[in-house]
């Protein structure tokens, strides 16, 4: 029954980590021990893993750990029988239950580090990958746990998986996979929410490669890809923090900015100069590349138009403005008003 009615916590508005702390704080509650913990596998390599300590729940401030730097990407190598036997045991989604009474030196020291009793974890894994650990932690004297509460408390960790996956759709969903940009969809609605914000207000700056084709043509396409996450990650450097960068598909990307058409110029100028004087290397061959953009402001209506239909016009009115500037000679900025 307490992970049911725990359950409620994880299906919050932005996700699974807004209700995470309460979620731990009525699974502590309910089985009663001092610590209850999240921890995250951030890398993992053939002689050794890093975990972080993400979430925390404690009976009382003395049984928390959450700001210890020592669980910060703590890195543990696999260099013994002992660590060796923990981590498979971690891969192959075990539940395991340690007491302090008869450990490994490992775990052990572990236990003794962190003033723990016994230790109950339950493997959290995502797409049949380790992902990380639900943890309940007795500091105060050893323990043990019923099949029933360990089966519950399973749940719980399938319960938090959930989440994790529904995390990564909505990401999928709104954004390029390539570039970990927004994708049209999310942009519009980003749009809409700054035009809610200030109606009368705002930019679409389309932004286009020049001659990419040569360099799929010439280097292949993971130079491409690698080209196209360099430049996502440049233009990022130097937007303004009421911006919205997208990608479009292929070359073309999408920016939205709150602010009138000049200075929308301003800045794209800035973007195109910044990418002007970039360079990429890709394996030896250093690469230039130049971008051509069309900018235009949002017209307002005197009638209510969706958001989809403002933006449609827009892109129009943007699109046509970078036909110029390739038309023109491609590596410069055109606005049309």
């Amino acid at each position: 029954m307490a992970v049911s009615r725990a359950s409620r916590h994880l299906m919050r508005p932005g996700g699974w980590r807004k209700g995470i702390a309460d979620f731990l704080a009525a699974l502590g509650a309910a089985t009663q021990t001092n610590r209850a913990w999240v921890f995250e596998v951030v890398d993992q390599g053939p002689d050794h893993y890093v975990t972080n300590f993400i979430y925390e729940w404690s009976s009382a401030p003395e049984y928390s750990n959450i700001n210890d730097p020592r669980f910060n990407h703590k890195r543990v190598a696999i260099a013994n029988d002992d660590t060796r036997e923990f981590y498979q045991a971690r891969l192959n989604g075990e539940i395991l239950f340690h007491q302090r009474t008869n450990l490994g030196p490992y775990l052990q020291h572990e236990f003794e580090l962190q003033g723990i009793h016994s230790m109950l974890t339950i493997p959290i894994t995502v797409e049949g990958c380790w992902w990380g650990i639900l943890g309940f932690d007795d500091c105060d004297a050893p323990r043990e746990y019923s099949n029933s509460v360990i089966a519950a408390l399973e749940i719980a960790a399938t319960l938090i998986t959930n989440g994790i996956l529904r995390e990564r759709l909505e990401w999928e969903v709104n954004h390029d996979y390539l570039t970990g940009l927004y994708n049209r969809r999310a942009l519009i609605r980003r749009i809409k929410q700054s035009l809610q914000k200030s109606p009368t207000l705002g930019s679409l700056i389309i932004i286009d490669l020049d001659d990419f084709k040569r360099i799929n043509d010439t280097l292949g396409h993971q130079a491409g890809d690698a080209v196209l996450r360099n430049i996502a990650n440049t233009l990022r450097t130097v937007l303004p923090e009421n911006a919205t960068l997208s990608r479009f598909g292929g070359e073309e990307f999408a920016l939205w900015v709150a602010a009138n058409g000049p200075t929308a110029c301003t800045l794209a100028e800035t973007l195109r100069q910044k990418l002007q004087e970039h360079r990429i290397t890709w394996r030896k061959t250093e690469l230039t590349i130049c971008a051509s953009f069309g900018v235009a402001q949002m017209r307002p209506h005197p009638h209510h138009e969706s958001t989809q239909v403002m933006f449609d016009k827009v892109f129009a009115r943007a699109d046509r403005a970078l036909f110029k500037a390739k038309d023109a000679g491609r590596n410069r900025v055109v606005y049309s008003d």
